[in-house]
């Protein structure tokens, strides 16, 4: 391997990990999940950089994972788009998870501390996440 190939090899993983560390770690603890089948669009025609009105050329049905997470302060949605049968992770209610939100993205970290992007859904304050009570 080339001295430089080599040392861009090093640069990206020390910018990869340099992003990992500087997010916003927070504990919660996990909520519902639920699992649901759908048809999802993928390849030429998926992004909005195609034809306009021109339709996907290929779909296939993959498992949408919806996931809850709960913290004292907040209540995050999000989910994970995965081919059917398979899970990107281990993920059970009522336990602890370690989480970070970026923009649009849920970062999780599994018992291994590897890393997983989730799709952020919503992100809402824990006050008005919770049904509103009848006056007394």
């Amino acid at each position: 391997m080339s001295p430089l190939i080599a040392s861009l090899l090093l640069v990206a993983t020390m910018a990869g990990a340099g992003a990992a560390a500087e997010r916003k770690w927070q504990s919660g603890t996990w909520g519902d999940i639920t699992i649901t089948r759908r048809v999802v669009d993928f390849g030429p025609g998926a992004s909005g950089f195609g034809r306009p009105g021109a339709t996907p050329q290929m779909r296939a049905l993959a498992d949408l994972r919806h996931f809850v997470i709960e913290t004292d302060e907040i209540r995050v949605e999000a989910e994970d788009t995965v081919s059917v049968g398979r899970r990107s992770f281990e993920a059970t209610s009522g336990e602890r998870v370690t989480f970070a939100v970026e923009k649009k993205t849920v970062y999780i970290r599994d018992a291994g501390g590897t890393e997983h992007k989730l799709r952020l859904l919503k992100k809402v304050p824990r006050a008005t996440s919770e049904p509103p009570r009848a006056p007394r």
